[in-house]
């Protein structure tokens, strides 16, 4: 069985953005401020006009998606849940269709460069989220498009009010969720077999999270008139939703013949609104694979470094089997952030910003069921809530040995540094520290996948190079298992959606070159189907690789590493593409 999360992609385009580690250093005491791009002194009637449009349109997507506006820090929404009534979907687009036509009217060249990067960044997420929505037409195609677990998952995991006030959001967004469920029953209209499928098992389990994992997240709040309101709103929720459910098993599932593929043009489509990439196809191809034999190549290398002669799969099983006990895990995280960080610091490798230091901890329970390690922060126009976590989620009391063991595979000493580095330092906690002081509100507010995963994925490889583990063959090898599956991915998701590859044939995909088993390479596969860029992974960390090494050829003997790193990120989650206009004053490829 697959599950999604609850997390929709669209949280992805923005990082998911605490006690200090234990045995940390004050970062404030080693760390430089981020860069900030210099604005002009008085902007002028064109730049007023189109920082007005912007923020405006903002709060017209804030007020039509709630819980999006809870996740990035905007409060005034938190007891709405989501409308997707046909009229609400019919509005939202038309307030977009606005917004491009004024932002039409706008003359771009009488904006300073800083804002002529916002005006196409603004441009090209308005074109996005409309073709998503009037031509894919998600809404009408996916079942789960109507869940809510995300809108009560973001309310329970920011400090950002009273526990109270939370549950008592908690509960209005409970109340609305039939007339939310039934928006679904009335858009959607057959729907991809698997999607549909995956849908069900999804908010199958919300059911259950009502039950256990909310109530436990608000274990402090003892109000009994509350949690009595809770309850009422618990059973309404959960009454619609097993009849939600019945409905898609019953009536959908069996007449569902539409397909999950989206073909070559609506595949360009995405990548160039969402991430502004514009290679063709083909090349996409081309350049993916070199990129995976030269990952295959390494890895190789690396298993005959590790234990000479030895077949590749019986390095794999040493690999498995190193990994701590249930009851040493969090504190030997604790120790690689702490090694990590400093590591970072030292070799001069980026600039950490002064901010309140990461937390590792064992994942919340009404999140363990979904992750084995993430970064949870807050949405970068959060003020209240500032605490950031490092969750690594522990094998669950009642677990017989033979499933512990399984789980704690997954925490190899191998592969943990690599996840740590994408997950923390320098990954995505760092880029979150710089994501809150970007210099523009639309760079605070929007961004692509393509820069926040692939900047995870680059410094995974890229700190190894810089010197990390010091030449260890085993801590290499972990690292490039995990580079393999996401070079995996971009094959296997573009061949999926525009080359005909089927189910069967990606698995083998993931098995042949990634080396994985074929459970795990079949969860794979099928996430292709509800996650078609899930490609740029790789595709990102080979953009900033090749922005690096163009910015080094241009700058010689002046390059500086670090200071390169620092600038890429003070930009917020920009593609690749705008940062190669700031940094180069280049309109040419990024690949």
């Amino acid at each position: 069985m697959i599950r999604r999360s609850f997390v929709p992609s669209l949280a992805a385009l923005l990082l998911l953005l605490a006690a200090p580690l234990s045995g940390a250093r004050a970062e404030a005491t080693t760390a430089a401020k981020p860069h900030k791009a210099a604005r002009p002194g008085t902007p002028g009637a064109e730049q007023v006009r189109f920082e007005k449009l912007l923020e405006q349109s903002m709060r017209e997507r804030f007020a039509a998606n709630p819980s999006y506006a809870t996740y990035m820090g905007v409060h005034d929404f938190d007891t709405r849940l989501e409308n997707t009534s046909k009229a609400a979907i019919d509005a939202e687009a038309a307030s977009m269709h606005r917004a491009l036509a004024a932002l039409a009217t706008i003359d771009r060249a009488k904006l300073d460069a800083d804002a002529r990067i916002d005006y196409d960044l603004f441009a090209s997420d308005l074109n996005g989220r409309l073709f998503r929505m009037t031509e894919l037409r998600d809404w009408e195609k996916d079942p789960g498009t109507y869940g809510y677990g995300w809108g009560i998952g973001n309310l329970i995991a920011r400090n950002f009010a009273p526990p109270k006030t939370r549950l008592r959001a908690v509960i209005a967004r409970l109340r609305q969720v039939p007339r939310q469920l039934d928006n679904g029953r009335a858009n959607v209209k057959n729907p991809p077999e698997l999607l549909a499928r995956f849908s069900a098992e999804d908010l199958e389990g919300l059911v259950a999270y009502l039950d256990t994992d909310v109530p436990r997240a608000f274990a402090s709040v003892k109000d009994a008139a509350l949690w009595k309101e809770y309850d009422a709103a618990k059973l309404d929720a959960q009454k619609a939703t097993r009849a939600y459910v019945k409905w898609i098993r019953d009536e959908l599932i069996p007449n569902a013949h539409g397909s999950y593929v989206l073909g070559e043009d609506a595949f360009r489509k995405r990548l160039h609104y969402e991430e502004m990439i514009d290679v063709p196809i083909d090349s996409l191809l081309s350049i993916g694979m070199r990129e995976l034999y030269r990952l295959e190549a390494r890895y190789e290398d690396a298993a005959g470094r590790v234990a000479p002669g030895a077949p590749v799969e019986m390095v794999e099983g040493m690999m498995r089997s190193d990994h701590p006990s249930k009851d040493k895990l969090l504190d030997e995280v604790r120790a690689l952030l702490n090694d990590i960080r400093d590591y970072c610091i030292e070799s001069n490798f980026i600039p950490i910003p002064a901010g309140v230091p990461l937390t590792v901890r064992a994942t919340p329970v009404y999140e363990a069921s979904r992750s084995f390690a993430s970064f949870d922060g807050p949405g970068p126009l959060e003020t209240k809530a500032r605490d950031s976590y490092y969750n690594i989620s522990l094998p669950a009391a009642g677990w017989d040995s033979a499933r512990v063991e399984q789980h704690l595979q997954a925490y190899s000493r191998w592969t943990l540094a690599s996840v740590s580095i994408h997950e923390c330092y320098p990954g995505h906690y760092v880029h979150s520290l710089y994501m809150r002081e970007a210099p523009t509100y639309a760079r605070k507010t929007m961004g692509c996948s393509s820069f926040a995963e692939g900047w995870g994925l680059y410094t995974e490889e890229a700190l190894f190079d810089h010197g990390y583990a010091r030449g260890d063959a085993m801590k290499e090898f972990g690292m490039l298992r995990w580079a393999l599956v996401r070079s995996c991915r971009l094959q296997v998701g573009i061949r999926v959606h525009t080359r005909g590859m089927t189910m069967d044939e990606a698995t083998q995909f993931f098995m042949d070159h990634a080396h994985m088993e074929r459970a795990n390479a079949q969860q794979e596969a099928y996430r292709a189907a509800f996650d078609p860029l899930y490609v740029v992974y790789t595709i990102g960390a080979m953009q900033i690789r090749k922005l690096r090494d163009d910015v080094r050829a241009k700058e010689g003997a002046s390059f500086d590493l670090a200071h390169f790193h620092e600038r890429i990120l003070s930009e917020g989650s920009l593609p690749v593409a705008l940062l190669r206009r700031i940094l180069l004053n280049d309109e040419g490829p990024s690949l």
